[in-house]
């Protein structure tokens, strides 16, 4: 059986270059290191010393193995630290957020938390919802922030936060729609319906919702936001957006709210997190998610344009 001891030996012996000098390190007798180093190669089954020399000198596997020793006595240390220095605990959180997130609150909370919490490593994801959604599902993340997924709400040991509900609008550019606000859904089917394809959790609600209202489904997708924004922009067709968040982001870019009959329903954003042994943890950062969520703000608008928009 391989053991700490017996690396621990090991590292001396090559240290210190004799077996007798690393029995005096380890207060040990000269015979129980060379019985150590034996068991040691009889478990690894390699030859770790040359013996034909006076000192003790690495074959070519000793050396190999010298590497990997280090590494483990290394990780032995920090393992028995955990008990000794609970206050030094490093907590790893892996947590996912769409991209509305990204382009809005996220980053102001990841530089205010991290300030914070220093014991808590937030290991980041930025996807699609529904590709959130798998990842937690399959125990990859611990932690998303995505629209609701109502499957979500009836899984065992699912805990739920909401955040914002965030307010959705039809939008296009200035002078596309000539019809009068408000506008009868119906109206809207003459012109092109971009929205993101199906990887993304609050278009699907949304072109659910439209399909309930008889509209067709879109006729062009874009999975990214910010060019889902951008042929909205240039005229291309009408789409459902982040009311707040994209009147900010296209300012001066001719975009128009469009006022509907009937309006559109708001988008629930939570944070889904695993019950278990990390529940308190898990919830204390869904509280403080919540707490920092702004999904009207773009983060690289500075505080006084944002003012006047």
């Amino acid at each position: 059986m391989l053991t700490l001891k017996q690396l621990e030996t090991f590292v001396q012996v090559v240290e210190l270059g004799t077996f007798e000098r690393a029995s005096q390190r380890l207060n040990a007798t000269q015979s129980t290191v060379s019985k150590r180093i034996s068991e040691l190669e009889q478990a690894t089954g390699l030859r770790l010393f040359d013996r034909s020399r006076r000192n003790a000198r690495l074959t070519e596997e000793g050396e190999r193995l010298l590497e990997l020793a280090y590494s483990t006595l290394s990780d032995a240390r920090r393992i028995l630290e955990l008990k000794a220095r609970p206050e030094h605990m490093l907590h790893r959180v892996r947590i996912g957020f769409t991209e509305l997130a990204a382009l809005t609150w996220l980053p102001g909370f990841l530089r205010d938390y991290t300030t914070e919490r220093p014991d808590i490593r937030l290991d980041i994801t930025i996807e699609m919802s529904r590709t959130l959604y798998q990842q937690f599902q399959d125990g990859e993340l611990d932690l998303v922030v995505i629209p609701q997924v109502p499957d979500a709400f009836a899984q065992p040991g699912v805990e739920t936060q909401l955040l914002e509900n965030v307010e959705m609008a039809f939008m296009a550019r200035e002078g596309l729609v000539e019809e009068s606000q408000p506008i009868p859904l119906s109206a809207l089917e003459r012109y092109p319906l971009i929205s993101q394809g199906k990887s993304s959790g609050f278009a699907q609600d949304i072109n659910r919702w439209l399909s309930h209202q008889g509209m067709s489904a879109a006729t062009l997708t874009a999975d990214n936001l910010l060019a889902l924004v951008g042929l909205v922009t240039a005229g291309r067709g009408i789409s459902v957006l982040p009311k707040r968040c994209v009147q900010r982001l296209a300012h001066d870019q001719g975009l128009e709210i469009l006022e509907t009959i009937p309006s559109l329903p708001s988008i629930g954003y939570h944070a889904l997190y695993h019950g278990g042994v990390r529940i308190q943890l898990l919830e204390e950062l869904a509280q403080r998610l919540a707490a920092a969520a702004d999904f009207t703000r773009p983060f690289f608008l500075s505080e006084r344009k944002a003012q006047t928009i």
